[in-house]
């Protein structure tokens, strides 16, 4: 116990912790879906998480997540700032043409501004 090893701590028994309490906060489920877009990369989910308060290695702040509809696969991109996001989307689209030898067919995002682009 810390009690034991620091003998100057007081614990207080009454005490509740506000952030345990939200944690633990159950949402409704979303309805189960087996629904998948066909073939592999013909959809994609995009979205962009951050800033975060803690400046990640080489100065990352934020996320770019890409999900393929079909196979549930995501990859992770960390980014310095939103600006980055056109780079990275169109290197993956890229990537997926030559390599995986398809087109992505539709992007899904949240309309955010940092994904308006041709």
């Amino acid at each position: 116990m810390l009690k034991q090893s620091y003998l100057l701590l007081s614990v207080d028994k009454q005490f509740v912790c506000p952030t345990s309490h939200h944690a633990k906060q159950r949402k409704i489920p979303f309805l189960s879906s087996d629904s998948h877009f066909s073939p592999f990369f013909s959809l994609i989910h995009v979205d962009i998480w951050g800033p975060c308060h803690i400046t990640f290695l080489n100065g990352h702040k934020y996320f770019l997540t890409i999900v393929d509809d079909h196979s549930r696969f995501f990859w992770i991109f960390l980014m310095k700032s939103k600006t980055e996001t056109q780079s990275y989307l169109k290197s993956y689209v890229a990537f997926v043409e030559r390599k995986i030898d398809t087109k992505v067919k539709m992007i899904r995002s949240n309309n955010g501004s940092e994904f308006i682009m041709k």
